[in-house]
């Protein structure tokens, strides 16, 4: 306790140099942080507005429905299936799903859609789509109605109550005609979804597609979100080996997505990067200028009798008590705004926004409480103080008394 109390007394006998050291460290860590936090607030937007409310973040298809997305490539869906999903652990809703594409009319106007047949109360738990309702009402089972994408409503100049019609071909070569009455419109988040969706009750789609308990595909929910798909993933496979069913992730399903993901964590951990190193070579030359000024008093104390490990292990606390004041400080006055704009994330307009649009991704900048952001801003910092103790590790190891006594 007496080396303690003398390390944080040694701090502030320079406080102009300890409030330098202290606060880059302090501005490396809001800067990191906030940075960071922004990122992975981003990702998971991305993926909760491409994959939560759309693809799942595991679905079981056909082996061959992926290569093609062929109507002859169906799986049948049954009660045995179902319950043999739902026995794996971290799965809590099989919600089947029959997915294509048509070519849709309205008057004069026309455009290819992609139809989505679900069971509403099922798959809105985990898409929440009924949220995104702008108009009208959501599908109900066994309603002959359909929901459609507020920009493919405006494209075709459509509103409640009227009816599209559809062509495209059914299973097995069946012609595919219909239409269906307008109930809802819905908006959301991927330009590109809102451009073509159609969402109808999965019953009323295997009868357009005269596919009758057949679906292309199972979308998974499950417990713990994407930190959690890998081992559901491989749990299912076992369970599903004997069959010709195939498991996806997340990352098959949406590749691109993955990759436009990974390649910003990259750019953002060289930022980091580039950021620690300047910050380090800053607080180098402070620890370096504080060990020069202090040769003679390390003289003096190793004169008297304090050993070299003792005055290494008080210069060790000192550099401690430095990094712990600018990374707490930095911590504690981050996490305020953090959590704010977690709650209420920073909604982007002009044409940065339409440039973002065209990504297909939503207009908005997240931020991310996850603790493992603010645990390795932290272990960083201190690594880096680690690092700075080399310079005063080597004076003090090679420190000779009579010169230091005479500096």
């Amino acid at each position: 306790m007496n080396f303690l109390k003398l390390a944080w007394r040694n701090i502030w006998r320079n406080k102009r140099r300890t409030l330098i050291a202290a606060g880059s460290l302090y501005f490396a860590i809001v800067f990191a942080l906030f940075m960071r936090s922004m990122q992975f607030g981003s990702y998971d937007i991305m993926i909760e507005n491409s994959v939560k409310m759309y693809s799942g973040f595991i679905q079981i298809q056909d082996s061959t429905y992926w290569v093609d997305k062929s109507m002859d490539d169906l799986m049948e869906f049954n009660a045995d299936l179902e319950a043999k999903i739902n026995a794996q652990n971290g799965v809590i809703a099989v919600n089947p799903r029959l997915e294509s594409f048509a070519l849709s009319s309205f008057g004069l106007k026309t455009k290819g859609v992609f139809i989505q047949g679900i069971n509403p109360d099922k798959d809105d738990q985990m898409t929440r789509m009924s949220k995104r309702l702008i108009d009208g009402s959501y599908v109900e089972n066994g309603e002959n109605g359909i929901v459609v994408s507020s920009r493919l409503a405006e494209y075709l100049g459509v509103k409640i109550g009227d009816s599209l019609v559809f062509l495209s071909q059914g299973y097995q070569g069946v012609t595919a005609a219909d239409q269906f009455p307008i109930r809802g419109i819905i908006k959301l988040a991927i330009p590109e979804l809102d451009n073509r969706l159609v969402v109808m009750p999965l019953d009323i789609a295997q009868n357009y597609y005269s596919a009758p308990g057949m679906v292309s595909s199972l979308s998974l929910d499950i417990e713990g979100g994407q930190h959690a798909v890998d081992g559901i993933a491989e749990g299912l496979r076992s369970a599903l080996q004997n069959t010709s069913l195939e498991v996806l992730k997340w990352t098959d399903l949406n590749a691109v997505l993955k990759q436009q993901i990974d390649s910003d964590n990259a750019s953002g951990l060289l930022m980091l990067m580039i950021l620690y190193m300047v910050i380090f070579f800053g607080i180098l030359g402070t620890i370096i200028m504080m060990t020069t000024e202090r040769m003679k008093e390390f003289g003096v104390m190793v004169a008297v009798g304090m050993s070299r490990k003792t005055l290494l292990f008080i210069t060790l606390t000192e550099n401690l008590f430095i990094g712990l004041l600018g990374t707490i400080s930095g911590l504690v006055s981050s996490l305020p705004f953090i959590f704010y704009y977690y709650n209420h994330p920073i909604r982007i307009t002009g044409e940065l926004a339409a440039a973002t649009e065209q990504y297909g991704m939503e207009p908005l900048l997240g931020f991310s409480l996850e603790p493992m952001i603010f645990i390795n801003q932290f272990l960083i910092v201190l690594m880096l103080m680690g690092l700075t103790l080399v310079y005063p590790a080597y004076k003090i190891s090679t420190l000779k008394v009579i010169h230091a006594l005479r500096a």
